[in-house]
């Protein structure tokens, strides 16, 4: 791959090459050293391709060096003005790394958004969103129930039994807030800010347009995803009696007892 970048001219630019080759040749005193070295010089000009892709106007006020090392030590300070201004403009991406200015962002990863329960033993509910909470009764039931009780006084006996398995169209509906809550407890929403874990690893991204684009458009899509969530809490607190019936239809049957409050919010934020 030919990539022409152009530096700032002057002696100071020449010193920093110079010093930049020797580097190169003190560390390349195998063949594996010199293949590693090409190979990260490589990956540092593929990001300042996209840096220019992306950002272009940046890219031309820009007075950061393609020599020094920035932040992040093993990368210039050019690259890690890419790191700063995705994190800035299209998702969190530093949170993960921001401590260690050693780490390796040749590949990264995404920080989940959604609550992290395959591991826990013990669920607090207090610290949940009150529709999140009340979609545990599919997952850790005994937990879901008894803080029903505790917060809106409903007692298990009151509602219909939940079925071992949700009905086969349920997490296929669309236009429904109650199938956006059951995958969002599920981690089946097929969004990877959503569906992601700390407890079972991550997926690892490379530095592409393709990625960062469709990897923004997400992130965005995720917090749309938790505006609608939102509204669901609205009706819970209104009628929760009402809403938790509605809700064990849905995933026993895959039909709420009442479709105009499952869409309802769908319709608000079409319109």
């Amino acid at each position: 791959m030919n990539v022409s970048i152009s530096t700032s001219p002057g002696f100071g630019g020449d010193l920093l090459r110079s010093l930049e080759y020797l580097q190169f040749k003190t560390r390349s005193h195998n063949a594996a050293a010199a293949s590693d070295y090409i190979g990260s010089t490589l990956a540092e000009q593929q990001k300042y391709v996209l840096y220019r892709e992306m950002f272009p106007m940046e890219w031309l006020r820009s007075q950061a060096s393609f020599y020094r090392r920035g932040h992040f030590r093993s990368y210039s300070e050019r690259s890690n003005e890419l790191f700063k201004l995705v994190d800035e403009r299209c998702f969190p991406l530093l949170e993960q790394y921001y401590d260690d200015p050693e780490a390796d962002l040749d590949n990264f990863a995404i920080a989940p958004m959604n609550a992290d329960l395959c591991c826990c033993g013990e669920v607090d509910h207090e610290y949940l969103r009150i529709s999140y909470a009340i979609g545990l009764i599919f997952i850790y039931p005994a937990e879901a129930w008894a803080f029903l009780d505790d917060r809106f006084g409903l007692d298990e006996s009151e509602f219909p039994s939940i079925n071992e398995r949700m009905h086969e169209s349920v997490g296929r509906i669309e236009d429904s807030i109650y199938n956006d809550l059951i995958c969002l407890v599920d981690h089946s929403t097929g969004n990877p800010w959503l569906d992601s874990t700390y407890c079972h690893g991550c997926d690892w991204y490379k530095w592409s347009k393709e990625t960062i684009e469709e990897l923004t458009v997400e992130f965005r899509s995720a917090n749309m995803f938790f505006e609608r969530i939102a509204g669901l809490d609205s009706l819970i607190e209104a009628n929760p009696r009402q809403i938790l019936t509605d809700l064990i239809s849905f995933w026993n049957t895959g039909e709420p007892l009442n479709p105009d409050i499952a869409s309802e919010d769908k319709e608000n934020e079409r319109q």
